[in-house]
């Protein structure tokens, strides 16, 4: 039987509640930045193609 490690357990338990949110928080921020990176480049490619 494998034996527990338990001051990992303890840094599992410590710093999850800390980094979970954090990625949460970074992963929004990056989709949010992209979206208005797609739709900036879809709205100035349309007006482009619109004036020529």
């Amino acid at each position: 039987m494998k034996r527990i490690n338990f001051f990992m357990t303890v840094q599992w338990l410590v710093f999850m509640p800390l980094i979970l949110p954090l990625g949460i928080i970074t992963g929004a921020f990056e989709g949010i930045k992209k979206i208005f990176e797609q739709a900036s480049s879809d709205i100035f490619e349309n007006q482009e193609v619109i004036s020529q």
